[in-house]
Formats: structure tokens, C-alpha cells, sequence
């Protein structure tokens, strides 16, 4: 069905269907619990009250910031205030006072509806003036009116916010008294207006407000319809949502939930396992890590387990690997391989899918990141349709997936329906569409880049395109890196294949200028104990025995890469994270920062003699 925007189509699944399940989340005992959509819709007539209620006057398109974690109330506060023609701003909670600042006063958010205690202070800190990126930001130029505190334990009372309950309670006493305004900002939204704002991760400087319309999400909610992407097939278990709400692949699933009339399934990082397993949902969403990590998982089960388990499941793996061929070709498979397959379904990928909490999971979809082809065959092998697919924050967020029935390992896909792709003169992806943003917010300079004179988006990613249309990344244009002998490496490929290792977190090349290639490699504690347990070896990332591994996969990484492309030394350095600025909020590497706070570690592999 075609909507016209957000908010009426939020009202309209309301209406149609009131007592279906919009929303699943665990209760204060850790319970899942349901919320039907007339649940919500109270409460969002509640908050949208209660916020035009909350300053006088409130004036139409308003910019209303959400910080905070992926949550019930989170998700009912962006409906509700979209339902009213306001803008909704999200925020990573990981922000720091500085960088919510800067998306303040970018914006002019006059409201912030922040998480908990540790979220109002970043807002206090900030509405008292910052710096960011070595610009000084005063206390005028926050244009913040009022905070609202979803769970307010720990603070002290104060004129300076309200808890959610308290305007929930006072919207509900003004229901009445705001209904025709209410009703007025509504109707008064149409297709092309503005919904909201998200930011890009700020690698390399102040992040940039993409401007994302109505118009924008629906045309690519449309288009996951249209290919079957998500599908009818999911509401019993619903759409799972553990990603934040300040990245546009999260804000889809939110979408995807009153479009399709499938449950939001909301849960979380730290308890990613648990909830996938007490919940058993539809469809599941995730960047390429959380797969790997997943394989690694079953793979050390496998290691660890007693000879006669480990030799059916190591055949019943082989098994499925053997499968895939055929299952990307659709084509039926040989008569004794397919009993072999039927048999390791039924011993064994059938339970591991059950462990994992993906017994009735339909369509499996990654992006973010680069897939690895051995991840990918791995879980399409156990019987998974796993899909990659490709976009950015500017195209909200899709520009092509792999397909039910229609895949290819190494590529991300077909372009969406409405989509078009073409591949420029030197490699970089561009793209047309009704998902895709006009520009971003105050940064005119930064639009024009984006854009040529025939509407074309330039992603800024290098890519392929074969026959059928299959779209392959090998990199982004801007981190090409150029050796002293002018050879060009694009980092991406190299650390997506020393990322393959499963005790490595994150993996950064250098060869800009230099003459050959180098690395740091980060290592994951988590599986660094894992692998621990299994090896016998010390869980220290400094010690000979993973020294030798992540030399061992170096090694084999290079029998992959040209001659210039192998990675001649490395230094293992400790985890990269958001807190010590080497990651953004949704976990991209600050090159650059990597680059100057490793400076001498990296100067260091060069004075060494080349190999």
C-alpha cells in the first residue's frame, strides 16, 4: 500500500489494526512482553500531546533530538512526534557532550528526549557551550527549550527537564484540548516534507545531517516490498532490532514494522544471544561481525566437542558447503548429495539453528560492512538465506541486495526496484532513486560534491557491475591508498580478509606514500579467550601463540593480494572502541586518528628491513 507519509501511516496500521502486535520488548523482569498497536497509539496521542504542551507555541517542523538506546519508549516518542509534523533528530547514545551538541545546534533542536541520567548530563554539559573539531560552540547558539528524561532513577529533581511520565500524564489530561491541533499538523504533512535528520559517522570531520523525507523512507520501504525482502512470512516471529535507531539500517526495521505489520522485536547488544533465543524472530538484521562471530561460536563448539560429535558436525558443515553451488544456481542437487544434506540437516544444522535462537528466521540480511564469501557460504550452507546488501545513510539506507533466489557470494546484489546504478569512468558507484536524500542540512558545499548536474549520487564507493546487474564493492574512492611506486590499494579489501580471522577485531592498513603495505591488528578479548580455551595457548594478545596465528593468517591473506598488496609487517595493537575515539558511533575506524595515535608504532615498521 502506498502512504503518503510517516505519521499517517503509523496512524493508519493504528486503525487497521488494533489489536496486532507493534512492538516486543522485556519488561523490568526481563520478560518479553507485547504491545499491541492501540497500546501504542495511546501512547503516542499521549506523548504528542504532551509535547505540544511542553513549550508554547510549539512551531511546525520543530527538531525534537531522541538520545539514547534502542528502546520501547525510544521508537513510541519518534511515532509520536513525527505523527505531528515534528522533525526527529537520533543520537547514538555513545555520543559524547560535544558531538550532541553539535547535532543541536546544527539542527536547532529546540527538545531532547534523552535515555536516562548519564544522556541529560551530556545535554547540561553541552547546553552550557563546547568545542568540536576546534571550533568553539557558545551557549546562545544551543537552541534547546526542554528535556525530556525517559527513565529519570538517580536524578534530582530540577527545573531543567520533566520525566516521559509526567508529560505522558500531562498529554493525557490535554488530550482533548490538543486534538485539533493535533489532527491540523497531521493532515498538514505531506510526501516531500522533511521526517528527519541522521547523521554520517564524522571520520574525518564534523558529521553531516543527511535530510531524510517521508518521501525518502516509504519509496525504499516499497522496495523491500517489492523484492520480497521482508515479507508476510515474518510476523509471527517479527523483525528484530538490537541495532541503534541513530543508524539508517536500525531506523529501517523500525519502519519495517507498521509498514508490514510485524512485530518490533527490540533487543539488545549486550544480550544479544538471550534475546534471540527467548524471542525466535522472522527476520534478523546485523552488520558482518555479528555473523562471524556467530560462526566462530559454532565453530569452537565444534572444536571443543567430543570426537564422535565433532567428526558428524565437521562432515555435516563440509556437507552444507557442498550445497551451496546449487542452492545459488537454484538448481536441485545430486541424489547422494542431497540425502547427505537432508541427514545433516536433521543431526545437525537443525539444532544449531534452534541454539542460536533462528529456528523460524526467514531472511537473514547483512550490511554495514563487507560479507566475507566463507561467512556467507557457511551460513547458506546450514540452511540460512543469508542476503547481503549495499547502501548508505543518504539512500535511507538500501541501494541493492542479494535476493531470495537471486544471489551471488562476493556482491552485494541487484539494485533495489526504483533504483538505478551506473558505474562512473573511474569505478565509483552512483545511483538514482526515490530513497535516496536531496543534500544535507546546512552543508550546501557538501551537497553540490555529492551530486553532478544529471542527479547522480556519487557514493564515493569503487565498484563493478557484471551482465545481470550484480553490483561488487572493492573500496572507498576516498581511502584509495597510493604507494611510492604508485600502485593503488584499497584498504577495505585487504582488512575485510584479516578481519577473517576470528580472534581479530578490527584490522587497519597503511601504505599511503610508503612502499609497501603494513597493518594494525586489534584483538577481540572475547575471542582471544575463546581461543584460548580451545588452543591451550595464554588469552594475551602479546604473546608468541597469537603472534604466530595472526602472522600464520597474514600469511595466507597475501596468497590472496598482489605482489604491492601483501601485508609485509604488522603490530598487534589493543581493542579498538567508540570510547577512545578510534570508532565511531556506529563502529567505523577513524583512520586518521588511528593513524596519528600509532604514529610511532607505524613509523616503526618501516625503519625495519624490508622483507
Amino acid at each position: 500500500m502506498k502512504h503518503e507519509t510517516l505519521g499517517r501511516m503509523f496512524l493508519q496500521r493504528i486503525k487497521e489494526s488494533p489489536n496486532d502486535i507493534a512492538i516486543r520488548h522485556k519488561n523490568a523482569g526481563g520478560t518479553y512482553v507485547d504491545v499491541s498497536w492501540k497500546q501504542l497509539g495511546d501512547r503516542m496521542e499521549r506523548i504528542a500531546s504532551g509535547l505540544l504542551t511542553a513549550i508554547d507555541d510549539l512551531p511546525h517542523h520543530s527538531k525534537v533530538a531522541i538520545l539514547g538506546n534502542t528502546s520501547n519508549d525510544w521508537i513510541t516518542c519518534d511515532f509520536a512526534a513525527l505523527s505531528i509534523s515534528l522533525q526527529t533528530v537520533p543520537v547514538y547514545a555513545t555520543l559524547l557532550p560535544s558531538e550532541v551538541g553539535y547535532l543541536h545546534v546544527d539542527t536547532g533542536a529546540v527538545v531532547a528526549i534523552v535515555e536516562d541520567k548519564a544522556q541529560l548530563e551530556k545535554v547540561r554539559e553541552m547546553r552550557n557551550g563546547f568545542t568540536f573539531f576546534d571550533k568553539p560552540y557558545t551557549a546562545d547558539q544551543v537552541k534547546l527549550r526542554h528535556i525530556v528524561v525517559m527513565d529519570p532513577t538517580g536524578i534530582d529533581p530540577a527545573d531543567d527537564w520533566e520525566s516521559l511520565a509526567d508529560l505522558e500524564k500531562r498529554g493525557a489530561e490535554q488530550l482533548e484540548a490538543t486534538k485539533p491541533e493535533r489532527d491540523k499538523r497531521t493532515q498538514d504533512l505531506a510526501r516531500d516534507d522533511i521526517a528527519t535528520y541522521t547523521y554520517t559517522s564524522g571520520t574525518t570531520g564534523p558529521p553531516k545531517g543527511v535530510i531524510q523525507t517521508s518521501g525518502n523512507m516509504l519509496a525504499m520501504l516499497e522496495s523491500v516490498e517489492e523484492c520480497g525482502v521482508i515479507n508476510a512470512k515474518m510476523k509471527d516471529g517479527g523483525l528484530f532490532l538490537f541495532l541503534p535507531l541513530a543508524h539508517s539500517f536500525g531506523r529501517l526495521i523500525e519502519l519495517a514494522g507498521p509498514y508490514f505489520n510485524c512485530p518490533i522485536v527490540i533487543a539488545g547488544i549486550p544480550t544479544l544471544k538471550e534475546d534471540l533465543i527467548a524471542s525466535q524472530p522472522g527476520f534478523f538484521p546485523s552488520a558482518p561481525r555479528v555473523y562471524e562471530k556467530f560462526k566462530a561460536r559454532i565453530e569452537s563448539g565444534v572444536a571443543g566437542a567430543p570426537f564422535i560429535r565433532k567428526t558428524l558436525a565437521t562432515w555435516a558443515i563440509n556437507t552444507g558447503l557442498k550445497s551451496v553451488p546449487y542452492k545459488l544456481k537454484n538448481e536441485p542437487m545430486p541424489f547422494m548429495l542431497q540425502k547427505q544434506y537432508n541427514l545433516a540437516d536433521k543431526l545437525v544444522f537443525s539444532k544449531l539453528r534452534k541454539g542460536l535462537g533462528l529456528e523460524r528466521c526467514s531472511i537473514m540480511l547483512s550490511g554495514s560492512a563487507p560479507l566475507s564469501v566463507e561467512v556467507h557460504s557457511f551460513f547458506l550452507g546450514m540452511g540460512f538465506t543469508l542476503l547481503e546488501a549495499y547502501g548508505l545513510t543518504e539512500t535511507c539506507p538500501g541501494l541493492t541486495s542479494n535476493l531470495p533466489g537471486r544471489m551471488k557470494l562476493g556482491t552485494v546484489g541487484l539494485a533495489f526496484p526504483g533504483v538505478q546504478i551506473k558505474i562512473a569512468e573511474d569505478g565509483e558507484i552512483l545511483a538514482k532513486g526515490g530513497n535516496i536524500t536531496s543534500g544535507y542540512l546546512n552543508r550546501e558545499d557538501a551537497t553540490t560534491e555529492a551530486f553532478d548536474d544529471e542527479g547522480w549520487f556519487h557514493t564515493g564507493d569503487l565498484g563493478s557491475m557484471d551482465s545481470e546487474g550484480f553490483v561488487k564493492i572493492t573500496g572507498r574512492k576516498k581511502e584509495l591508498m597510493k604507494t611510492s611506486g604508485g600502485k593503488y590499494i584499497a584498504p577495505a579489501k585487504l582488512e575485510a580478509y584479516l578481519k577473517n580471522l576470528t580472534i581479530v577485531q578490527e584490522a587497519v592498513t597503511i601504505a599511503d606514500t610508503r612502499n609497501f603495505a603494513t597493518a594494525l591488528i586489534a584483538i577481540d578479548p572475547e575471542e582471544l579467550a575463546e581461543w584460548s580455551k580451545q588452543t591451550g595457548n595464554p588469552a594475551d594478545p602479546n604473546s608468541a601463540a597469537v603472534k604466530a596465528a595472526v602472522q600464520a593468517h597474514v600469511n595466507e591473506t597475501n596468497q590472496k593480494l598482489a605482489s604491492y598488496e601483501t601485508i609485509k609487517y604488522f603490530e598487534i595493537v589493543p581493542p579498538m572502541t567508540v570510547e577512545d575515539g578510534l570508532l565511531t558511533a556506529s563502529l567505523k575506524v577513524k583512520r586518521k586518528v588511528v593513524y596519528a595515535r600509532y604514529a610511532d608504532l607505524i613509523d616503526g615498521m618501516y625503519q625495519r628491513k624490508k622483507k
